[in-house]
């Protein structure tokens, strides 16, 4: 048997082979980091597969596709909706004789014919005029002449297949053609929509409240609706939704669009592109031949942009000084409260000033500005801003939060008196 020591030996002599040449550690090291490299990049693919077949499975099997509104044949060069309403024959009949005052009309098509609680009767007319063109015409009661139905506006025919509501927002609604409400809350707004739409809602930037039409009502894709004396159709959005297909949703909403004005009398919004900005100023584009003039105020739905310091009629452009600019002044009076006062802009902040010691206001108490091409200080007033915090007692200064958002603007209105 051998030794211990010849043991040791020959064991010594085997393991010579296996001893590790120079580096050989390093070696090691860069393979096994390559390899973990390796299955890093497999798992990160793995997973990129995995969220991309679990976002697949999302969209296709848990939620599926928007319900959308089914699509309705046009009716020429009208919209072709059934009418809404009791449709009485005599309110047709009343409110086409009443056109015809105008010229005669042809080829008579009925969108709304109802009575009404509020105005008592409401029809909307599809038709041509006298001189082939289609039109639409709106017609609601004048209760200071025993109901009698008057002509509130009439205007173009609308896109039969793009449009999916028809509104008319205006204060002058109530009395004799023209004439603007003496009521608070005396503007109204009458929304139609197309068939497949279940519920209308409201939103009018003069109040803080959503206004809904009645969804299991006979007429739910008709919404006759007052507003404060303030509303205006460029303070109004509108939206439609239908019942939705999955159980746990109670209405899926399918459009939002701006309120439509143009009533007899009202007050004309003349359409403006932000073409260019200035620090405190906007330079805007507009149709030339509309009447732009200093001093007119620039609004969007959420509330006043500013205020027409020049123009240029011949370029159709104008500058538009913002509510935070230095040179923009103007009287205003606290909504609901009807505290007055003063605003001023900072140059980037704006201010109420001038307020009675005693009065009240709160925070993101609504401030509102008169619109000089109305009739009086609250017809179509605009919301310039909101009380940043409560009024001190005896102070007679706060500072406001513009509505509108100034620093994002690409389109606003202008508001112009009425050219009828």
């Amino acid at each position: 048997m051998p030794s211990p020591s010849e043991v040791r030996e020959v064991l010594s002599e085997l393991a010579e082979p296996v001893v590790p040449a120079e580096g050989y550690e390093d070696r090691i090291m860069r393979r096994a980091r390559r390899i973990r490299g390796r299955r890093r990049i497999v798992s990160g693919a793995a997973a990129v597969v995995c969220v991309a077949v679990l976002a697949t499975m999302f969209r296709f099997v848990a939620v599926g596709p928007a319900p959308e509104l089914a699509a309705v044949a046009p009716d020429g060069p009208f919209l072709g909706w059934g009418a809404v309403g009791d449709v009485d024959p005599g309110l047709v009949q009343e409110a086409t004789e009443v056109w015809d005052r105008a010229g005669p009309h042809t080829g008579v098509r009925t969108l709304v014919a109802t009575r009404d609680v509020q105005l008592r009767s409401v029809v909307v007319l599809q038709g041509y005029d006298s001189r082939g063109l289609p039109r639409l015409a709106f017609f609601t009661s004048d209760q200071s002449a025993a109901d009698a139905l008057r002509l509130r506006a009439d205007r173009p025919a609308p896109d039969p297949v793009r449009t999916r509501v028809v509104s008319l927002v205006s204060p002058r609604l109530t009395g004799p053609t023209g004439t603007v409400s003496t009521d608070g809350w005396g503007s109204f707004a009458i929304v139609v929509a197309m068939p497949g739409v279940f519920a209308l809602r409201l939103l009018n930037t003069t109040i803080d409240v959503q206004m809904f039409g009645n969804p299991d009502g006979p007429t739910s894709r008709l919404a006759v609706q007052n507003l404060p004396l303030a509303g205006t159709a460029q303070t109004t959005t509108i939206a439609g939704f239908i019942k939705a297909d999955r159980p746990l949703a109670r209405a899926t909403k399918v459009f939002e669009v701006p309120g439509e004005g143009g009533a007899i009398g009202d007050v004309r919004a003349v359409p403006a592109e932000v073409v260019g900005r200035a620090d405190q100023q906007l330079t805007v584009a507009f149709p030339k031949d509309r009447p732009v003039r200093l001093g007119q105020l620039a609004v969007v739905t959420e509330g006043l942009v500013g205020r027409v310091t020049t123009v240029d009629a011949a370029r159709g452009e104008a500058t538009i000084d913002l509510v935070t600019s230095a040179s923009f002044t103007g009287t205003v009076y606290s909504n609901i409260s009807n505290v007055p006062g003063t605003v001023r802009g900072t140059g980037g902040k704006l201010v109420m000033e001038d307020l009675p010691a005693d009065g009240d206001l709160y925070g993101t108490n609504r401030i509102l500005m008169p619109d000089p091409s109305q009739p009086n200080d609250q017809v179509g007033a605009i919301t310039i801003g909101r009380a940043t915090t409560d009024k001190p007692a005896n102070a007679t200064t706060v500072e406001l939060t513009p509505t509108a958002d100034l620093a994002h603007l690409e389109n606003l209105s202008i508001m112009t008196p009425p050219t009828d």
